[in-house]
């Protein structure tokens, strides 16, 4: 249901595949309810009533117990340093409960914002992950086009430096009545280092077992207390530089020679058979495949409009440029791709690893005025550049479009001074042998030489961050207050170079001077916009890699567009006292916030197109005209939270160690959006010491972002699976329903949708009428810390979380699903697309909906163990285990279009059932050793169709290792050792790999990664 951008949009009928996950298996450890997931040696070891400290926890702005009546999840500084993660969101991904993020390093990246990394807990959409730093809302790079990854303004993980990390929390449900908008599967905070002092440096290397992937990064962090430990003021710069990674580095398991599935020959009893070699589309090459009409050279293995040999073999131009017979591959069910041979192997043009280069730096600093007022304060800035590797590049092909159209076939001159003699006389024979023209010839072609799908984002990050605090005491109770105020502005530009439609087909009409000399054909007329060089230069398409640099020029434009987000927030609260109640104060919190969001996002000249002068406006290359978007909004928030502890253990209540019940809410006025409460209610109650049962309910919400509600209606291109098709139609939640709403709707039995395989027009935009998203959710597990195993803390937790009036981009899929799925036949998704006599789509109307709802429930369970070995007769230096394990099974997730049928989403490779993390540690004062499995549970290919529909419906478990080695040589200096994907396990069979969800895949693609971190300290 994600956005999609337009370049995927355009090329969808050809990149789609069937998309299979493998686990991302980032090692580390998570664990509930701890404030450091690094093993205690014996030395130090947590005293016994360390359950009982009271501290503030995520997800409340009271200090209490750390056992919440909320699930709080959290990763340790420890843990990052340990595993070298080079980007905090790669840290996350270790949780089972996080998903494939709306964008990350890894996979095809969303236009205009490559390299951001965002968080998505529950797989509920990263928009729907609310991300703060040190308790406040940090501003977003994301591009409000609707063409970015996410609808929404997640923070970029990636530009908040991994060794400023002290801890991250992570709190499931909660948050939006502490925090506001777009908490509705939980809350991440990333909490920074406080008072330290010293200095220490890092740096580290990375390499894949393949020679590259590299990755260098270094990091200083400088801190220093002052005043007798009143004030504090600490420093971090930041570099990481990251190679990048194309799908044709890693061709068998994600480039053009991967396994995939593709449309079976017929007859078979499956719908998807599972090939070898790549998928490779024998209609075009990236070298030129000459026809004689304009239509398609090769359908299936046979040539139709291909310009031929004397054997009847198609021929299709080498890279040199001359004309060699077309090698085939495996014949498949479509007429259009074959399993490998010489068509065009679409998934080399792919970026699987980012290209990035950050510089992050940042300034922390709190003082203490007086012993009743503090202040604090942040400084951030960081450049981080990332490119997008490889991507689609510029078609041309019948396909697209008529001969002579902006990808249509090509329209060349049989005098075409590039070509040979003898390839110039084979192209005339067969032009008059069909009857056609002898003076031209038709040619499609990828044109990877010309425009290569890459593009690079640059973002620039600026943020101030101001408190001050002060307590207030009268009599026994204790008040504080605060007023935090922060300001962020993000800047991000995107680059890419583009051809110019105009300018492009003038150089391709090639001629000779009087001397001989290759001209464009004179009386050309340059394109409107500017391209590198304004003087026609002859282009040889040809072969690949034989335009000249002068062609290139002509022929080609930098394409830039710009996002400017700003983010303001005040918040001022007053917390305290109440009255005194048998387990101790009552407390509260009573605050007002008020945020102001605005975001505006310039295609630039080229992706706006040439004005008319009607109000239309023209394209000037592959991308349709990109309209601008602009918008703010801002809120005013009152809240107020309050927790009442009725029995504490100094009651020595019998069966009734701790009782405690809390409660919040808060009310938000949006400028658009209008007024919503948000409220939460819980409880923690612990029979014994060792035992904690916990429940909460909450309603959260989330505003429609700037994108959803001003986005203006522009057109797009779009493929869709038909459920009318044959190849879908006994697919989806009720087959039998689909089939007859379809007969219902005229379209006759065996039919075949060119929309599946060939773009059509539509438009999709913004809905200033959009609705808040509304969830419910509620959680109830417990804390298990049993006396007679010390160390030893076992939590579960049952998640169930409701969404209604979801707002989600719908895609002609979805909307033609959510139509002939129907209960009634009649849905009003019905509308938004057209069909013509014949059945075919010709229109669409994608855009922002609330859809009914999306249903998630899942059970998640942590076990963490820490043994000192002096438990079992060992001395001190033997250092001390850590076991930890964190499972999450997945009862269901779906989510309903309309009146359509519930649309699972659990059960595939993307979200698996089950799924845990196990990690065992051995640290001594001089040695660290971590050893690490992740485990993805049996799923299947297509969670939504019968195991008749593929040849190899399911995949069985599966298991990957990482290992991490670590050496303190002596108190200042260390080095450490890290190798993921120990034992270099690839992708599991039967799956070829999608590259939208390819972050799961990362360690198995990636391959054995081994990285080396040196560390010293002053």
């Amino acid at each position: 249901m994600a956005a999609t951008t337009f370049s995927q949009r355009r090329m969808r009928a050809l990149a789609a595949t069937a998309s299979f996950l493998v686990p991302l298996t980032l090692a580390g450890v998570a664990h509930a309810q701890s404030t450091d997931a690094a093993p205690a040696s014996a030395e130090q070891a947590a005293p016994a009533d360390a359950s009982d400290a009271e501290i503030v926890v995520t997800g409340s702005r009271i200090t209490r117990a750390p056992i919440t009546d909320q699930p709080v999840a959290t990763l340790g500084s420890d843990l990052i340093e340990q595993r070298g993660y080079t980007n905090v969101g790669q840290a996350l991904q270790q949780l089972p409960g996080f998903g494939v993020p709306g964008n990350s390093v890894a996979g095809d990246q969303g236009s205009f914002g490559a390299g951001q990394t965002f968080a998505n807990l529950y797989n509920l959409g990263s928009q729907r992950t609310l991300t703060l730093v040190n308790g406040m809302r940090f501003v977003s790079p994301a591009t409000t086009s609707i063409f970015g990854a996410v609808a929404g303004s997640p923070v970029d993980l990636g530009q908040i430096a991994p060794s400023l990390v002290d801890r991250i929390e992570v709190v499931s449900v909660g948050g939006a009545p502490i925090y506001g908008s777009d908490a509705i599967a939980g809350t991440v905070n990333i909490l920074l280092k406080k008072n330290y002092d010293g200095v220490e440096a890092n740096g580290s290397y990375g390499l894949s077992k393949y020679g590259d992937g590299q990755d260098y990064n270094f990091s200083v962090l400088a801190g220093k207390n002052f005043a007798d430990g009143r004030g504090n003021i600490t420093a971090n710069f930041y570099y990481d530089n990251q190679n990048g990674i194309t799908g044709a580095q890693r061709p068998t398991t994600y480039g053009g020679s991967a396994s995939f599935f593709g449309t079976s020959v017929k007859p078979a009893s499956y719908a998807y058979q599972l090939y070898g070699g790549g998928r490779h589309y024998n209609v075009f090459t990236n070298t030129g495949m000459p026809m004689v009409e304009d239509y398609y050279p090769i359908l299936g293995t046979t040539p139709v409009s291909a310009i031929t040999n004397a054997a009847g073999q198609a021929l299709v131009f080498n890279r040199a440029g001359q004309l060699v017979p077309f090698q085939n591959g495996q014949r498949t069910g479509s007429s259009i791709y074959q399993a490998g041979g010489d068509g065009f192997a679409i998934g080399d043009y792919s970026n699987f690893l980012v290209a990035s280069e950050r510089y992050q730096g940042t300034l922390l600093a709190h003082y203490d005025i007086s012993d009743s007022i503090r202040f604090n304060g942040e400084v951030w800035f960081s450049r981080n550049y990332a490119s997008n590797t490889a991507g689609q590049p510029f078609y041309n092909y019948a396909g697209f479009g008529n001969a002579g159209d902006t990808n249509g076939n090509l329209i060349l001159s049989t005098a075409n001074p590039f070509l040979s003699a003898a390839d110039r006389a084979t192209i005339i024979n067969n032009l008059t042998a069909a009857g056609a023209d002898p003076s031209q010839f038709y040619m499609s072609r990828a044109n990877t030489d010309l425009s290569t799908g890459s593009f690079r984002t640059s973002s620039d990050l600026l943020r101030f961050v101001g408190g001050v605090t002060g307590d207030i005491e009268a009599g026994e109770r204790k008040f504080t207050w605060e007023i935090n105020g922060t300001y962020g502005r993000t800047i991000s530009r995107t680059t890419s170079r583009e051809i110019v439609t105009q300018n492009f087909f003038n150089a391709l009409d090639a001629t000779t001077d009087g001397s001989g000399n290759i001209i464009c054909r004179p009386g050309y007329t340059n394109a409107a916009i500017a391209t590198f060089s304004s003087t026609c230069a002859p282009l040889n398409v040809f072969g690949n890699g034989n335009a000249s640099k002068a062609a290139l020029d002509y022929v080609t434009t930098q394409a830039t567009t710009r996002q400017i987000n700003k983010q303001s927030d005040i918040i001022a609260d007053i917390k305290g006292d109440l009255v005194k109640l048998p387990g101790g104060f009552a407390k509260f919190v009573l605050g007002y916030e008020h945020r102001y969001e605005s975001a505006r996002f310039d295609p630039g000249a080229f992706y706006y197109g040439q004005d008319n002068g009607d109000g239309t406006r023209t394209q000037y290359g592959n991308s349709i005209p990109i309209d601008p978007v602009a918008g703010s909004y801002n809120t005013n928030e009152a809240f107020g939270e309050i927790s009442l502890p009725f029995i504490s253990p100094d009651n020595a209540v019998p069966a009734v160690y701790r009782l405690e019940v809390n409660g919040a809410g808060r009310y938000v006025k949006n400028s658009i959006a209008g007024g919503f409460w948000t409220y939460t209610g819980g409880a923690t109650y612990a029979p014994v010491k060792a035992l904690t049962l916990r429940g909460n309910y909450t309603r959260s919400f989330r505003a429609p972002s700037i994108t959803e509600l001003f986005a203006p209606v522009g057109s797009i291109f779009d493929t869709g699976n038909d459920p009318c098709d044959a190849r879908y139609i006994n697919q989806g939640p009720n087959p039998t329903r689909r089939a007859a709403n379809c007969a219902a709707a005229g379209i006759p039995a065996n039919f075949t949708s060119n929309v599946v395989d060939y773009t059509a027009q539509g438009t999709s935009g913004g809905n200033p009428g959009l609705r808040n998203e509304v969830a419910n959710s509620w959680t109830v597990g417990g804390v298990f810390q049993p006396s007679f195993l010390p160390g030893l803390t076992v939590t579960s937790d049952y998640v169930n979380i409701k969404l209604k009036n979801e707002i989600a981009t719908l895609s002609l899929t979805d909307l033609m699903n959510a139509c002939y799925d129907s209960a009634s036949g009649s849905s009003p998704y019905c509308s938004t697309f057209t069909r013509n006599a014949a059945g075919q789509v010709t229109s669409f109307a994608e855009g922002n909906y609330n859809i009914g709802l999306e249903v998630f429930r899942a059970l998640q369970t942590s076990a963490k163990w820490d043994l000192p070995l002096t438990r079992l007769g060992l001395p001190s230096s033997a250092g001390a285990l850590l076991f930890d394990v964190n499972y999450l099974h997945t009862f269901r997730h779906y989510y309903q279009i309309g009146e359509g049928d519930f649309t699972k989403t659990v059960g595939g490779v993307a979200e698996p059932t089950d799924n845990f993390t196990a990690t065992a540690v051995w640290a001594t004062k001089s040695i660290n050793w971590m050893w690490q499995a992740t485990y993805y549970g049996p799923a299947k290919v297509a969670v939504n169709s019968p195991d008749t529909v593929y040849q190899y419906p399911r995949v069985g478990a599966y298991v990957l290792f990482n290992s991490a080695l670590g050496f303190n040589v002596n108190d200042r200096f260390s080095l450490r050792f890290n190798v993921n994907n120990v034992f270099n396990r690839s992708v599991p069979f039967p799956y070829g790999l999608g590259s939208s969800v390819s972050t799961r895949y990362y360690d198995a693609v990636m391959g054995r990664y081994m990285r080396v971190t040196a560390g010293i300290k002053f």
